[in-house]
């Protein structure tokens, strides 16, 4: 018998290059009725529980509207759908406006030390 208790071995999938953080706020997402909620965000994407994932493929370009607590406005942003899962779609952020990256960042910094990095 071999005892394998003794052996860690450590595996990791993590292609991310961006630290992201839990982070709970509310968006208006691509096709989807209704407003959705985003539960972790990086300065390079976002990850967004959909119930309805008809149509949300890896791949699909979707519209975001969000309104971060550190914005007076609704922030406008362009992403890519790259993981779909039981819980929702993970995007990644394309062409985004110099005034959207600094939101992002804003929202980021704000909130990195009070909430788990990933």
């Amino acid at each position: 018998m071999i005892d394998v208790r003794s052996q860690h071995i450590e595996v990791s999938n993590e292609r991310r290059q961006y630290p992201r953080l839990e982070f709970r706020c509310t968006a208006l997402f691509g096709h989807v009725k209704g407003v959705v909620n985003v539960t972790d965000l990086s300065l390079n994407g976002l990850f967004v529980e959909v119930d309805d994932k008809t149509n949300l493929n890896p791949g699909r370009l979707v519209s975001l509207a969000i309104k971060f607590p550190t914005e007076e406005k609704a922030v406008l942003l362009k992403a890519k759908i790259v993981n779909v899962n039981k819980r929702g779609v993970g995007c990644h952020f394309v062409d985004l406006a110099p005034r959207n990256i600094e939101a992002i960042k804003n929202c980021f910094e704000t909130f990195r030390d009070t909430l788990p990095l990933h």
